[in-house]
This record gives structure tokens, sequence and C-alpha cells, in this order.
């Protein structure tokens, strides 16, 4: 839609330059008569089509009434006008375009609820003052969409104004078909819609993100008005300092929240209270500069132990009474969880208590989530030291899945060869023991939440295994690390981990760098005193 329509702009425009004698000798000087008057006979048709708003309306308003009107301002006019009509087109798919996929989201919001109750409640779509409303908030720039449409069309239209300018002042024809222009005209679509492969970017883009989450906030919010949220964040390279703050975080909908998140103007964890969500500070997209927010919210079920007890046919109480027992946790609902891969996780971590003591029994919680990637991860908590671990019921529902998942992540090179998905409890605590590391390194909260979160120990870590096996060169540290897996090179944290999860399966057959790793975090832990 946009590339027919901006077509059909550029014939427009290329029309205005052949049909009007705007030249050198004339475009400064007061337009004739005939001139005028076939601007005049435009205006009259934008006036009949709704169009004269705004700085466009004033601008052609103002001409008309003037009788003396230089041939420059007329230009100016004539291709503000073409842009004007451009978006005239596009405003009614966009909007609908807009509110399909925002009741997509609702939609998807209530289902999430309904999910975790026993009795349904009906699904209905978004309302039409929900949906102004979510139009007429500003998104994560600071803007709102009629404001940036009015806005865009100016700018877009100063800039080929501009150009068009310059050629007829170095006595040229414009030629809309020319390298110059189609840049510029390439540069504006791209600034509001840009697709590229799986990726998507652009100020539609950015609307929409903020619109798909506020409308799945409210939809949660419609079937339960205590609703909680958790932030998902896609851990890769591309994941800003922004987004990894913010990830696992759980928010309410409708109430107060405080927590930390990465500030960029400070270069630093700040501690930020806020009612609800809010678009770019903990709703996303967040905002960090131009960048592809991939982002979203999932809800968490409040008060729905007996619907979730109902929903997978089990009563885990009795699992739950020995995973606290015998494991020394103190809080753990489990339900939906395979008994079995879980025993096996936590059996297996015993290996790592022996060497690491400092670590054993500082898991106080096992929680259970519902997320489409991923499988467990391990979070520490400042207030007591100790740490809660979450597990993914998608995946640990069932031994065949999990077994399944993992060895396809091992035939890929995702994760070190020789090890199962009894390994990942050891994964974690290769976190555990890091953040014991950094702990002891710092005595201010705010520097032991930036260091975790940026990375900056577990680097050292790893530098200085390297430093201890003579290794300076990058190329040589980066096979090595690729040598552990692929998930090791995501960053120096997941090396740590993912070196856990390689030595003690592997032992003497770990790879020489896992083996080096967790030598080197035995010397630098210390016993709490």
């Amino acid at each position: 839609m946009y590339h027919k329509t901006s077509k059909q702009t550029q014939n427009r425009l290329q029309e205005i330059f052949d049909t009007f004698n705007f030249t050198y000798d004339n475009i400064y000087s007061i337009a004739d008569v005939k001139t005028k008057r076939r601007v005049n006979t435009y205006i009259e048709e934008w006036k009949d089509k709704g169009l004269l708003k705004g700085y466009f309306g004033m601008l052609a308003n103002n001409i008309y009434q003037r009788n003396r009107v230089k041939n420059s301002e007329i230009l100016e006019l004539l291709i503000y006008g073409a842009y004007t009509e451009e978006q005239n087109k596009l405003q009614e798919t966009e909007l609908n375009t807009f509110k399909d996929v925002a009741n997509y989201y609702y939609i998807d919001g209530q289902k999430e609820v309904n999910k975790t109750l026993t009795k349904k409640k009906k699904v209905s779509v978004i309302p039409d003052a929900i949906f102004l409303a979510l139009l007429d908030m500003a998104n994560a720039k600071g803007y709102i969409w009629s404001q940036y449409i009015e806005v865009i069309t100016k700018y877009n239209a100063e800039q080929i104004y501009r150009q068009a300018l310059i050629d007829i002042q170095q006595q040229k024809q414009p030629d809309i078909t020319n390298d110059i222009y189609q840049n510029i005209i390439k540069r504006q679509g791209n600034s509001k819609l840009n697709i590229n492969g799986d990726k998507i970017s652009g100020d539609v883009d950015l609307t929409l993100i903020g619109i798909n989450n506020q409308a799945k906030m409210q939809g949660i919010y419609s079937f339960d008005d205590k609703a909680k949220v958790r932030f998902c964040g896609i851990n890769d390279e591309k994941q800003t300092d922004m987004c990894k703050s913010l990830d696992n975080q759980e928010f309410y909908i409708h109430d107060w929240n405080e927590f930390w998140r990465y500030s960029k103007s400070n270069d630093s964890i700040v501690k930020y209270r806020c009612y609800g969500l809010v678009l770019g500070l903990n709703l996303p997209p967040i905002n960090d500069g131009f960048h592809w927010c991939r982002s979203y919210i999932i809800y968490l079920p409040t008060n729905t132990e007996i619907d979730l007890d109902k929903k997978y046919f089990i009563f885990d109480s009795k699992l739950e009474k020995e995973v606290k027992s015998n494991y020394n946790i103190s809080k753990a609902k489990l339900k939906g969880i395979d008994r079995k891969v879980l025993i096996n996780i936590l059996d297996n971590m015993k290996q790592v208590y022996s060497d690491f003591p400092q670590i054993k029994g500082k898991i106080k919680q096992i929680e259970v989530i519902e997320h489409p990637n991923g499988g467990m991860n391990i979070e520490p908590d400042l207030k007591d030291g100790k740490y809660i671990i979450q597990i993914n019921r998608n995946f640990f529902d069932n031994e065949n899945t999990i077994q399944k998942q993992y060895l396809e992540a091992i035939k890929t090179g995702f994760h070190p060869k020789g090890t199962t998905y009894k390994d990942m409890g050891n994964h974690e605590l290769g976190h555990s023991a890091t953040f014991e590391i950094i702990k002891s390194k710092y005595r201010d909260e705010k520097a032991i939440v930036f260091d975790w979160n940026n990375d900056i120990t577990a680097k050292e870590i790893v530098n200085q295994a390297f430093m201890n096996l003579g290794i300076n060169d990058k190329l040589t540290k980066k096979m090595l690390r690729n040598n552990i897996s692929i998930y090791a090179r995501k960053q120096y944290s997941e090396t740590i981990g993912e070196a856990f999860a390689d030595y003690y399966s592997n032992k003497n057959k770990a790879n020489i760098l896992s083996k080096e790793i967790v030598k080197t975090m035995k010397g630098m832990i210390v016993n709490d005193t």
C-alpha cells in the first residue's frame, strides 16, 4: 500500500514540475494571474475534500486570500498538497490496520487470563473508546499518531521542496526519478515503515508496539482487575541494557510499582517508581534511542492455584513437600511440573555444592512460569542474598519434552556436548557463584546490580581463566568460548553458566576453558562471615 501510494505521489510531483513554469528567472518573482488562479482551484478542491487542516490549512488559506504570492510559495504549497493527499489516501487503511492489530492483542490478553480460570469468561473485541484512547497516547518517542502524521507530512514536503529549489537555481528541470529524489523518498518510506527480513522498524512499528502492549494490558485488566504481568526480553547480543535490566521483572497493571532499571543518561542502575505500566519506562517498547524492540509482557495469574490444579489434572502438594523438605527450599509452587525432571536436576546440583559450599542452601524458592522460550532461570534477591529459580512449565511438564528440546540444542551446538537437561541446574549455579563473587566486591547495592546486569565480573573471571591458560589473542579466546557451546558466546555470564554445565557433566573430558573457569572461581569465591 505504501509503495503504491508513493508512486502516485511521485507522479503528482512530476506533474507539478512539468506543468508549472517555475524557472531560475521567476522562482522568487510574484506569480502571474494565470498561475494564481490555478493554485486557487487546487485549494478549493482540497477544501472540498476536507484537507485544509493544521499548518497546511493555514498555509493554503493564507495564499488563497493574498493577491501577490511568490512562485516559490506556490511550489512549496503544491508539494505540501501532494503529500497531504497521499496521507489522506492512507489514513483509513492505517487506522483500520491499527485497530485490527490492537484488537488481536486485546483478545490475546483476555485469553491469557482465561487459561487460568475454571469458569471461562466471554472474550470480546476492543471497545472503540479504549482503542481511540490508545491511539491518542504518546508513543515511546513522546508523540501521538495524529501529531506525527502532521509533522512528517510537512517534513517530507520540505525535503522535496528544498531539492526542487536547488535544481531550479542550478537551472535544471526537477526530475523525480533521479537518484537524489529517489533516495529522499526511500528514506522517507523507511522512516515510516521498514521491513527487512524478520526485522521491522519505523514509526508505524514503534507506535504499534506501544498500542499492542497497551491493548493486551487492557484485555488482561478487563478480566482481572488486580492483574500483574511479567516483562519478557529477548536475551541475545541485540538486547539493550534497559530491556536486559527489566527482563523477568513483575509489574502491577493498576497499582504502584517500584523497580530497578538501567538508565542510559546515568549509565547506571536507577530505582524507579510509577503507577501501573508506563510506555517506554516499564512497558515495551523501552526507550533506549532507536532500536528494534522485541520485548513483550505476559500475564501472571493471581489467586488461581485451584484453577491450575484443575487445568493440569494434577495435585502437586506431595512434590512441593518433598522439594521443601529434601532440598531446604522454603517456597515451591510446582503445578504442572514433571516430578522426575525436577528431582533429577536438583540432585545433579549437589556436585556443584560440594565444590562451592558457599551457595549451598541459598535457593529459597522455585516458581513456575509460562514463557515461549527458555527453560530455567535463576534470580538473586538482594534483600536476603538468596536465590529464586524459575522453571518454564512449557518445557518441564514432561521429561520427553525437555529431553527432546535439549538434545536438539546439543545437535546444533547450542549447549555443550555430553551434557543433558539435568545439567541445567548446574548452569544456573554458575550464575549464583558469579553473584557471590560480585557481592564480595561491593558494599553498595546499586554497584552490585550494575555489575550483575553488565557482565563486569563475569568478563573478569573469563579473562582471568584465559590468562591462567596463557591465552591472549582474541581469535583463540573466541574459539575456546565457541568450543564450549554457541550459547557460551552470547555473553560472559553465559560462558560461565555453560562452563559449569560442561565441567560437572564431563569432568576431565570437559573443554579446557570450562575446567579453568571453575578452577578460577573456586579461588575467588569467599565464605559468608
